[in-house]
């Protein structure tokens, strides 16, 4: 594994700081699928302890917090970076680090954090502090809020994400804005204590970091009654111009989705039967749509698993099951919005977007998740991510973006400061606009596909082959920890006659300190504490 572009540079930013330079902000504007999960790992690792004391990387979802622990723990990272740092996951705890170099945490635990347990930790320590995707953060808001006291406190804020724009339009948190006649544009300029680090998706291309993209598009005939109980039909969503947020919403209520979704889901079967890794994601328009998708597709033998915001731990255990291969896999997974962001499974090369967000920001995001490479799935040459979607002008103009930045890659004619001027990456208010408008404006009625088409992006290369190892987080490995002494102790209750209680009480009486409050090594004291005082 070589580092890419982006990441050599944060290591030359970390270089110079460690010399002297008086850096206080990095802003890393990294393509989908580009690697910016390794940033964290480089500032830990070159940065502790000279510069700080630990580092605190935020995310959106808790399943992102699994993602990033999880990173620290792979050989390849380690092997690369030549660190043997790991990360912990917590929520709005004292001492999160637990013994480790970093913790991972998301935005809805700070914002719930009323004791202000991680603003007196950044008071305790030097914290580098990791904001990922913080395009989440709307400046003033309770977020923005919850997370001020932090970057106030912390030695250097590192912000990165894909896409640096919020769907309605409004600024970002943290984020220095300039005024052009276009409106209040991020200022993108360098300065004495800010670092920019760009790596767009033709610098992905560039280094084979993302594979060869084939779009189908099914044109839909659809059928609704508007509030006033008149019946309006366009024979073509691609052409419906005015009509097409009406018209996608009917497609993707009606008949159209589920045309699309079958055509999918065959197409990921025969894909299989030569590519056993593959995985099919399915991003449905709301929680309802997700359970009928799921449904549909179990009623036909398809083991399809969903994962919705309404119910937290069990998606994050279908996306876990997800992410897994072999035994406890799981290779369908229907979702909503939370799993598309930062969704990290190089071996998904089918994607079925059913829903009707149009920003572009939003899209190229959920398309990115079918564009990873994935090291263990063959020649890089023969590696092709599969989407299938609705054919309406804003999607279709999206996908025309990426495909720009393809070309781009081959002639080789732009810098990436130039593809992340603003004409590279146009406002997506104004030229993707949403199309979640109430749904109860119209009534569909029915839908159909007329017909598919295609359309390839771009070719690749090759990378060599990688093992692929399983590795527990140290989170993981806290949780096993106390369940062997749970274990032992209620087995040796229960064989002694003991009443409930008796033996814990003497763990605390002897430790004085809450096992979910330990470190690792106490948890081990514990554990040969009991194996000799309360043999079984």
């Amino acid at each position: 594994m070589k580092l890419r572009r982006h990441q050599r540079e944060l290591e030359h930013i970390c270089k110079d700081i460690l010399d002297g330079r008086h850096v206080r902000d990095i802003v890393c504007a990294v393509t989908p699928g580009g690697g910016k999960s390794l940033l964290p790992q480089i500032l830990a690792a070159r940065l502790i302890p000279a510069v700080a004391d630990a580092l605190c990387w935020i995310v959106p979802r808790s399943v992102l917090q699994d993602q990033g622990a999880r990173g620290f723990q792979n050989p390849t990272h380690r092997a690369v970076l030549g660190h043997g740092l790991e990360a912990m996951m917590t929520t709005n705890q004292a001492n999160p680090t637990k013994g480790c170099a970093a913790y991972v945490t998301t935005y809805q635990a700070l914002a719930a954090d009323t004791r202000k347990t991680n603003a007196k930790e950044f008071r305790r320590k030097r914290y580098l502090l990791v904001l990922d995707e913080p395009h989440h953060l709307e400046e003033g808001g309770l977020w923005h809020e919850a997370i001020q006291p932090l970057y106030d406190q912390a030695v250097l804020r590192v912000l990165m994400s894909g896409t640096f724009e919020r769907g309605e339009g409004s600024p970002i948190a943290f984020l220095p804005y300039t005024n052009t006649d276009r409106g209040d544009r991020i200022d993108w300029s360098h300065t004495e204590s800010r670092a920019i680090i760009r790596y767009t998706l033709a610098d992905a291309l560039h280094e084979q970091a993302c594979i060869d993209l084939i779009v189908h598009y099914a044109n839909c005939q659809a059928t609704w009654l508007d509030t006033q109980g008149i019946e309006h039909h366009v024979e073509s969503l691609a052409h419906a111009g005015k009509q097409s947020s009406a018209a996608l919403l009917t497609a993707l209520k009606t008949e159209a989705a589920l045309e699309l979704l079958n055509t999918g889901v065959k197409d990921w079967q025969v894909y299989r039967a030569t590519h056993p890794r593959s995985k099919l994601l399915v991003v449905a328009a709301n929680i309802e749509q997700a359970q009928k998708y799921t449904a549909w597709l179990q009623s036909r033998g398809v083991p399809a698993i969903i994962a919705t915001s309404d119910d937290s731990t069990a998606a994050y255990q279908a996306i876990k099951a997800f992410k897994r291969q072999g035994r406890g896999a799981v290779d369908c997974l229907i979702t909503v919005a939370m799993a598309y962001e930062g969704l990290d499974v190089p071996a998904i090369t089918h994607l079925i977007c059913l829903t009707h967000i149009r920003t572009k920001p939003w899209i190229e995001q959920v398309v990115h998740r079918a564009t990873r490479m994935d090291p263990l799935a063959g020649p890089y040459t023969e590696q092709r991510a599969y989407i299938y979607a609705p054919d309406d002008r804003p999607f279709r103009e999206c996908l025309e973006y990426i495909l720009s930045q393809r070309n781009t890659a081959i002639a080789g004619s732009a810098s990436s400061s130039e593809l992340l001027g603003d004409e590279a990456s146009p406002n997506g208010l104004e030229l993707f606009p949403r199309t979640d408008r109430e749904e109860s404006s119209i009534q569909p009625l029915h839908s159909g596909v007329l017909g598919m088409s295609n359309q390839a992006l771009w070719a690749n290369l090759v990378v060599p082959a990688q093992s692929e190892i399983y590795q527990e987080t140290p989170k993981e490995r806290l949780d096993r920890l106390r369940q062997q002494i749970e274990k032992h102790v209620r087995t040796h209750e229960q064989s002694r006659k003991l009443a409930h209680g008796t033996v814990n009480r003497a763990v605390y009486s002897q430790f004085r300190k809450s096992r979910t409050a330990m470190t690792e090594r106490e948890l081990h004291k514990v554990m040969k504490w009991v194996n000799k005082a309360y043999p079984l």
